[in-house]
């Protein structure tokens, strides 16, 4: 839980990590804490944390969210070699991802582009009239040891090629000359530059990592009770797909799961409003209520629910109201398995509805004729068909599964359960 602290001589740190096309989500985070009144008093940054971050000092945040909101490749490096059509599926075949990154490599980057655009965004003269303290991380090959340069350290004339000196990432992006060393990505130092920001004299740190490619160095243990993480709970696409969808995706994903950590928004990885709280609540008490007379659903079905459907484990949300929010994670599984987006505010009612409407236009399976069919037809099935299966028969029988089928739920647990939720949800909205 990330909070806002006024009147207060303390120094908040705030540590931007590196991951290419992913720092969009680092913009985001920034607007949830504009909107939310947190500020901090001095910024590190790697790579693409490295931009941010001096825009982040010089408080220029509109320039950056343009620039989010008209990303394309070739704002970024000229001349990029194709990109994939569908990313996803080219990182999942193995010879399209390496025959995509050796044209990346072999053909040579230019990026003129990131840099005009960052000399457009740059303000040297607010960056250095600002009262924010900054440091960014970078490696120098010349000397083969990471370097770390700060707000002193930095000239009208060096301060945008020492910003991008941090953010090349060798080999996609080709090294930057300062003086007479040669530099690349700071993530080849430190991705997660929190030393830079202890230096600076942070009391606390609030940490974003987009998990971008790089070394995360081991940090004094006593710090890790002042430090608050922030990472990416929805995927964020890949590093190098400099995309408007998936730039604006990454940004909005950034915005609404800071607001969540800052206790100001709803739910886990689907997004509510604040004033919905009460809603969700009185209708996880009634889930409890009434499945409790049935059953104790184990604690790590919603994990194991999430990563069946979504094929990945999210990470932890620790805010005020997770602990609070069992059965509202299944119900979020529901709106998954239906395809309701996660990537917007919902009123939590609004959404409800939406979600019964859309659960009740799953197509019905056709039962198998015989009760020896059942496992097989079961395992040939597609996850949402297992679940409107478990349904119906929780309907036809009043709620409960009908004996002959209950050594089904041992196998078809999350399933199982997820229908049982779904049932009961219907009754809530139907009373």
């Amino acid at each position: 839980m990330i909070k806002e602290e006024k009147n207060t001589k303390k120094i908040h740190g705030l540590v931007l990590g590196g991951g290419g096309a992913r720092g969009c989500y680092e913009v985001g985070a920034w607007q949830a804490f504009r909107q939310v009144g947190i500020q901090f008093q001095c910024v590190a940054g790697t790579s693409i944390g490295a931009i941010v971050g001096a825009l982040y000092t010089q408080q220029s945040i509109e320039p950056l969210v343009e620039f989010v909101k008209e990303l394309k490749p070739s704002n970024v490096v000229a001349d990029m070699p194709d990109m994939p059509e569908n990313f996803e599926e080219a990182m999942n075949s193995r010879g399209k991802w390496f025959e995509f990154l050796r044209s990346y490599v072999q053909k040579g980057t230019d990026i003129s582009p990131l840099k005009e655009n960052l000399n457009k965004m740059f303000d040297y003269r607010k960056f250095m009239d600002s009262p924010i303290n900054y440091a960014c991380m970078t490696f120098n090959v010349t000397k083969m040891e990471g370097e770390a340069f700060y707000k002193n350290d930095m000239t009208e004339e060096n301060a945008v090629d020492i910003i991008i000196a941090s953010a090349s990432c060798f080999p996609a992006f080709p090294m930057t000359k300062l003086k007479n060393d040669l530099y690349i990505d700071g993530g080849y130092e430190d991705n997660l530059p929190i030393r830079l920001c202890e230096e600076m004299g942070a009391d606390d740190y609030v940490v974003i990592d987009v998990h971008g490619p790089g070394r995360v160095r081991r940090i004094d243990p006593k710090l890790n009770e002042k430090i608050k993480y922030i990472q990416p709970l929805l995927t964020i696409g890949n590093f190098l797909d400099f995309s408007e969808t998936q730039a604006m995706r990454s940004l909005h994903v950034g915005y609404l799961e800071t607001m969540k950590y800052c206790d100001q928004f709803c739910g886990y990885l689907f997004s509510f409003q604040k004033k919905s709280w009460p809603k969700i609540y009185m209708c996880e008490k009634y889930l409890e209520l009434m499945l409790g007379k049935q059953f104790k659903i184990p604690e790590d079905i919603p994990e194991k629910a999430y990563n069946r459907i979504l094929g990945y484990k999210p990470a932890k949300l620790e805010n005020k109201y997770n602990k609070h929010y069992f059965y509202g994670k299944l119900i979020e599984c529901l709106a998954f398995e239906v395809n309701m987006d996660p990537v917007k505010l919902y009123d939590f009612d609004d959404f409800l509805h939406e979600l019964d409407r859309l659960l009740e236009d799953l197509p019905k399976p056709e039962l198998p004729d015989s009760i020896r069919s059942v496992h097989e037809f079961l395992h040939n099935r597609k996850k949402e068909e297992v679940l409107n299966f478990f349904y119906i028969l929780l309907v036809g029988n009043k709620g409960r599964l009908p004996l002959v089928y209950e050594p089904l739920k041992n196998v078809f647990d999350v399933q199982y359960y997820l229908a049982n939720v779904w049932y009961t949800l219907h009754l809530y909205l139907h009373q």
